[in-house]
């Protein structure tokens, strides 16, 4: 008999050099282990979700679409920060090394677990996106929870992992009070008690706000202070009858991929495996376990200390819970581009521009342009010239190598005379017709955004 199991927090190769695994290849193995559904969620994007979803079609697995967020409240503070020039009250960078600190503590950034209930809560998680990479960029894109709030609509929220916004102030609070044991410091005691007070408030914030669709997420990564972060988050659980679930934080398939991951991890961050600066976790148990996997993880270590088996189990079976939750509903899944205003006048006049600026204003020329224009105007292609234009031009700008051409856009003039390839196919003697035939059907679909 299946051992049923959802796993809600995943990451793909789509969380990128933080992921191993495709969409596809976690389906697949949900379908062998007969377990009803799987979620995606990608560090700061939904990129994943187009392969999610075609997955699910083929193996039958009810696909979860969300995101691991990268959550910072003190977003609108930095922004102000920085348009002062580094400057708060009467305090400058040079002034104090509190600046300093209160600068690097207000660009770190929480995770948060987000998932879409349903047709509403999908567009409320693009909405949230959206927002994070252009309103909430600071390195990394990033939500606050006026914005989550001000979007909650069909969503589900979990409390993150040990880098979530409470299990944060949970692990803050034991290392200030470690230090205090050891030296005795009473700031430190106090820094530790505020730590643990701050951790409560943003748990009933996200209560208030989420109701019986906030839960508590529990994690076995295998790092230091896990186990105590686990049993605190279930003792908060239990006092406040809140729901509890077990994730896996998953980034790979199997124990055996945890080297590959840390290979990873140090090609984005630039530095060597064995590098002492090199931050990953150091535990190789987040694979993709099998719910016996975590069963054993929570008998063999002191998780089970304030945590009964049947709580265990309960968290387990409630990852079943939020699965249902999920109503199905249907992705248009159809490729879309944004349209430019006047595309074809505009691509016109680019066109002879560039014509009579590179010196190639013939009658050879004009009739191979007026024919390219022509169909590319009737297939309606003139906007996705003109933002292929402006990627390349882009890309150039800010040093990044762009390729001559590649297959049959070296046959296109358009393309040549606006500089996204540099091939000229007159002198090359390379036909259109290989780009875009009068035979091919259809027309670019499009959309106003």
């Amino acid at each position: 008999m299946p051992d049923p199991f959802v796993h809600l927090h995943v990451h793909s190769l789509f969380s990128v050099l933080d992921g191993i695994c495709s969409p596809k290849k976690y389906m697949e193995a949900c379908a062998e282990r007969k377990w009803p559904a799987m979620a995606l969620t990608e560090h700061g994007n939904m990129a994943s979700i187009p392969d999610l979803y075609f997955a699910s079609k083929e193996f039958g697995v009810k696909p979860l679409f969300g995101s691991e967020m990268y959550y910072n409240d003190d977003h609108l503070k930095l922004m102000k920060y920085n348009a002062a020039g580094g400057q708060i009250g009467n305090l400058k960078k040079s002034d104090d090394f509190r600046i300093k600190d209160l600068s690097f503590r207000m660009t770190r950034n929480r995770h948060l677990t987000i998932l879409c209930k349903n047709e509403a809560g999908y567009r409320s998680l693009l909405h949230l996106t959206r927002a994070a990479w252009e309103e909430g960029m600071y390195y990394r894109p990033r939500t606050w929870f006026d914005k989550l709030a001000q979007n909650k609509e069909g969503l589900i929220i979990l409390s993150g992992c040990l880098n979530g916004p409470i299990s944060f102030e949970f692990r803050e609070h034991l290392r200030l009070m470690r230090e205090y044991e050891e030296d005795g410091v009473l700031l430190k005691k106090q820094a530790a008690e505020e730590h643990m007070l701050k951790g409560i408030k943003l748990f009933r914030k996200f209560k208030e706000v989420f109701g019986d669709d906030y839960y508590i997420e529990l994690q076995m990564p295998g790092v230091v202070d896990d186990e105590i972060v686990f049993q605190k988050l279930h003792e908060l659980a239990q006092k406040t009858h809140t729901k509890e679930v077990l994730t896996g934080d998953s980034h790979y398939m199997v124990r055996e991929d945890y080297s590959t991951q840390k290979l990873m991890m140090a090609i984005d961050q630039g530095l060597t495996v064995d590098d002492k600066d090199l931050f990953h976790v150091n535990s190789s148990e987040q694979f993709f376990k099998t719910r016996e996997q975590f069963r054993e993880t929570f008998n063999v270590k002191t998780y089970h200390e304030d945590c009964s088996v049947a709580d265990f189990e309960r968290a387990c079976d409630n990852t079943l819970e939020v699965a249902d939750k999920v109503k199905p509903y249907m992705l248009d899944n159809e490729p879309k581009y944004p349209t430019v205003e006047d595309a074809p006048n505009i691509l016109k006049k680019r066109c002879l521009e560039s014509l009579k600026r590179m010196g190639l204003d013939s009658k050879e020329y004009r009739d191979r342009l007026n024919l390219e224009l022509e169909r590319i105007i009737e297939k309606d292609f003139a906007s996705y010239f003109l933002i292929t234009q402006d990627m390349t031009n882009f890309s150039r700008s800010r040093g990044f190598v762009v390729g001559p051409g590649r297959g049959s856009c070296g046959g296109c003039l358009v393309s040549y005379l606006l500089r996204i390839t540099s091939l000229d196919p007159i002198h090359w003697g390379l036909s259109f017709d290989r780009f875009l035939s009068p035979s091919r059907g259809g027309k670019m679909l499009k959309v106003a955004m």
